[in-house]
C-alpha cells in the first residue's frame, strides 16, 4: 500500500512538474508574439539571399540564458513582430494575424522550446561582448547580431499550412511590370521639356518624346536597361511604344468636363502615360558621361517609383570603370550590373509587400454643382437611414485589404480617401485578373447606381493611382 501511495505521489508530482514546464513554455511563446512585448529589434542589413541581419536584445539573470533568449527573439521578430524603419532597412512579420499564432500555439510551444526547430533558421554573427552585455539591477541585458533565414522560415510556415503560400496570394512567379524613362533632371539638363496648363497654372514637365527623338544614346540606353530587366524576369513596357499609344488618345483627355456642369478635371501628360502603360514601377534613369582624357565612364542614378503613388521604392547609384572604346550603352551596362541585383531585390520586396498588404491608391468623392443632392442626403439601406457619405465609407471599408484606408477630409460636397489599400489581383474563375484603381472604383460606381440608391456618378482617372468619382451625373 505504501509503495502504491509513493508511486501515485511521484506520478502526481512528476505530472505537476511537466505541466509547470509546459505552462512556462506557453508563457514564453506568448511573450514572443504578444504585441505588448518590448524586446528590442534593430535591422542591420537586408540580404539579397532572403536573410535578415538584425540586432536583438534580451534580458535574464544569467548572460548565457539571455543569449539564448535573444536568438529566440530574433526568430520571433521575423515571425510575429517585424522591424520598423526605412524601406531598405525594415521588414514585416511573416504572421500578421494574432489569431493565427494563437491557433497554432502548440506548434510554436515546441518550435521555441530549448533546442527546438527555431535554431535551424539562425546564424549568430557575434557573441555579445563588451558594450553588448549590460549589467542591470536584476540581471543582464544582452545584445547579439543574428542572421535569420527569413525566406526559409516563411516557406516552413507555408509548408505546415500555418500561412498561405505566397504563390497562392500573388500568383506563381509574379513580378512587377516596369517602364524605364529618362529622369526629370536629365530632360531639364538637356532642354527636353514641355509646358502644361494645369487648370490655369503652367507647369514644366519632361518631354519624353523629344528626348527619344533627339538623343540617340538615350534610346539605346533605355533599350539596354529594358533588356537587363527582362533578362531577370521583370516585364518591361517600351516607352517609345507607349508614347505612340498616347498620341491616339483624344486631346480631350487633358481637360475633361462634365456634360452639364462644365466642371473640369485635369490630367497631366505624365499621368496619362502612367494610366496608358499601366506599369507597376517607373524606373527613372539619369546618367552623365565622364571624360578623363581619351577615357570615358558613366555615372548613373536609378530610382524605382511606384506608378500609383509616386513614392520611391528602390534606388541604386554608381560609376563604371573608364574605357577607351566602349559605347555609352555598354558603359552603362558595366556600371549598372554591380548594383542591379540589389536594386531588383528592393523592387521585388516592395512588390511582394503590396501583393500581401494591398496597392495604395487615392479616391476623391465630389459632387457636381448642379446635383440634386449632396453627400449628406439620406438613403435607406437594409432598413437603416444612412447618409450617402456613410454608405460610401462602408463600401470602401468592406472592399479594402483589412479595411485599410484614411479618410482625411469629409464634407457634404467632398470626401478625400488616402492610403486606400486595394487588392492587386482578384480571382476570376481559375485565373488571376489584375485590379487597378479604375476597376476598383468602377465597382463602387456600379454599387451606387443600383437600387435602392440609384446614384449616378462619373469616374475620372488621374494617372493610375488617383480616382475621382463625381456624384450627380454620368
Amino acid at each position: 500500500m505504501k509503495k502504491l501511495l509513493f508511486l501515485f505521489t511521484f506520478l502526481f508530482a512528476f505530472g505537476s512538474i511537466i505541466e509547470s514546464q509546459a505552462q512556462g513554455v506557453r508563457r514564453e511563446f506568448k511573450k514572443l508574439w504578444a504585441s505588448e512585448d518590448n524586446y528590442e529589434v534593430v535591422v542591420v542589413d537586408i540580404g539579397t539571399d532572403g536573410t535578415k541581419l538584425i540586432k536583438v536584445w534580451a534580458y535574464d539573470k544569467k548572460v548565457e540564458i539571455a543569449k539564448i533568449e535573444a536568438k529566440k527573439n530574433a526568430v520571433a521578430a521575423c515571425l510575429f513582430k517585424g522591424a520598423p524603419g526605412s524601406r531598405e532597412k525594415s521588414f514585416k512579420p511573416i504572421i500578421t494575424d494574432v489569431k493565427i499564432a494563437e491557433a497554432n500555439a502548440a506548434f510554436f510551444d515546441a518550435f521555441f522550446a530549448t533546442g527546438g526547430d527555431y535554431i535551424k533558421y539562425i546564424n549568430v554573427t557575434n557573441d555579445a561582448t563588451g558594450s553588448d552585455v549590460v549589467k542591470m539591477d536584476k540581471g543582464y541585458k544582452v545584445g547579439i547580431v543574428v542572421s535569420v533565414a527569413y525566406d526559409a522560415l516563411r516557406k516552413e510556415m507555408e509548408s505546415r499550412g500555418i500561412i498561405k503560400k505566397l504563390a497562392e496570394t500573388l500568383g506563381e512567379g509574379k513580378k512587377p511590370t516596369i517602364m524605364v524613362v529618362p529622369a526629370d533632371n536629365f530632360c531639364v539638363r538637356n532642354n527636353y521639356t514641355l509646358t502644361f496648363n494645369n487648370q490655369g497654372a503652367t507647369e514644366t514637365l519632361p518631354n519624353y518624346k523629344a528626348a527619344l527623338q533627339n538623343d540617340a544614346d538615350l534610346l539605346l540606353v533605355i533599350g539596354k536597361m529594358n533588356t537587363l530587366m527582362a533578362d531577370r524576369g521583370f516585364p518591361a513596357k517600351n516607352l517609345e511604344s507607349e508614347l505612340k499609344s498616347i498620341e491616339s488618345e483624344n486631346a480631350e483627355s487633358n481637360m475633361l468636363t462634365g456634360k452639364s456642369s462644365g466642371s473640369d478635371v485635369a490630367e497631366s501628360p505624365i499621368d496619362m502615360l502612367k494610366r496608358t502603360a499601366k506599369s507597376d514601377i517607373i524606373i527613372q534613369l539619369n546618367y552623365t558621361i565622364n571624360k578623363q582624357g581619351p577615357k570615358r565612364s558613366v555615372t548613373f542614378n536609378l530610382q524605382g517609383i511606384d506608378a500609383y503613388t509616386g513614392k520611391q521604392v528602390a534606388g541604386a547609384q554608381g560609376t563604371g570603370s573608364p574605357s577607351f572604346t566602349a559605347e555609352t550603352p555598354l558603359l552603362l551596362e558595366e556600371a549598372v550590373l554591380a548594383h542591379l541585383d540589389n536594386f531588383n531585390a528592393q523592387l521585388q520586396a516592395y512588390f511582394e509587400d503590396i501583393m500581401l498588404n494591398g496597392r495604395e491608391i487615392k479616391v476623391n468623392i465630389k459632387r457636381w454643382a448642379n446635383a440634386d443632392y449632396d453627400l449628406e442626403e439620406e438613403f435607406e439601406v437594409d432598413g437603416d437611414e444612412l447618409e450617402l457619405k456613410e454608405i460610401i465609407e462602408n463600401w470602401i471599408s468592406d472592399n479594402t485589404i483589412r479595411g485599410q484606408y484614411n479618410l482625411s477630409d469629409a464634407t457634404e460636397n467632398f470626401m478625400k480617401f488616402e492610403q486606400v489599400r486595394i487588392p492587386v489581383f482578384v480571382k476570376k474563375g481559375e485565373n488571376l485578373k489584375a485590379l487597378d484603381a479604375n476597376a476598383w472604383v468602377g465597382d463602387l460606381r456600379k454599387y451606387l447606381k443600383k437600387a435602392p440608391l440609384e446614384v449616378e456618378a462619373k469616374l475620372y482617372m488621374r494617372g493610375l493611382g488617383e480616382a475621382w468619382l463625381i456624384i450627380g451625373e454620368n
